[in-house]
């Protein structure tokens, strides 16, 4: 019998918003789309009341998160990072324990990095990884595609920004569904 992943529940969720800092902007293949998909799945949190943690690594020479994203982020502190893991942060472990969220939603860059180092700790802990894999990028395609075959391997949960968002609000009669619909009704098909 195949194990099939526990449907996202608005009650169960969180997001984790890995490092999308300045200094990456030039170096991120389809950093466009990347950044768009990101910003529907916070705006789409945020209208579903599920909190997000956001993860800066080495911001001094990174840069700190993207202008871009702050709309939807306002009142969310960026935890700074050393540690490749979000979770190498004591902060970030400390705030997925007092949200007492399982199902972690990742997105962010890079794929086969940080992103990866994450889902990999957040499944260690005894949580779901739900990785958006329309809203995580690397420099390169090929890296992206390891980072995605390594978290598959570990267990991850594949998802995507209008998937976790449809699957928290179950139907249509949700309240927020026409807020979440508008935000995924424009975004970019791919990240050519």
């Amino acid at each position: 019998m195949r194990h099939v992943p526990d449907t996202l529940a608005q009650d169960r969720a969180l997001l984790l918003v890995v490092d999308v800092q300045e200094k990456f902007r030039p170096h991120i293949a389809g950093w466009g789309a990347m950044v768009a998909h990101v910003d529907a799945l916070i705006k789409g949190c945020v209208a579903l009341d599920v909190p997000i943690i956001v993860t800066e690594h080495y911001p001094k020479g990174l840069g700190h998160t993207i202008e871009e994203l702050a709309e939807g982020l306002i009142g969310v502190e960026p935890i700074e990072k050393s540690a490749f893991s979000s979770l190498g942060a004591p902060e970030v472990v400390a705030q997925l324990d007092q949200f007492g969220r399982d199902q972690i939603i990742v997105c962010g860059i890079e794929a086969h990095v940080c992103v990866q180092q994450s889902a990999a700790d957040i499944l260690r802990g005894g949580r779901q990884a739900h990785v958006a894999l329309d809203a995580i990028a690397s420099r390169t395609a090929s890296s992206r595609e390891v980072g995605i075959r390594r978290m598959r391997a570990a267990g991850m949960v594949p998802s995507g920004v209008e998937l976790a968002l449809f699957e928290m609000m179950i139907s249509a009669d949700h309240p927020q569904f026409k807020t979440v619909s508008g935000l995924i009704r424009d975004l970019p098909q791919s990240f050519s």
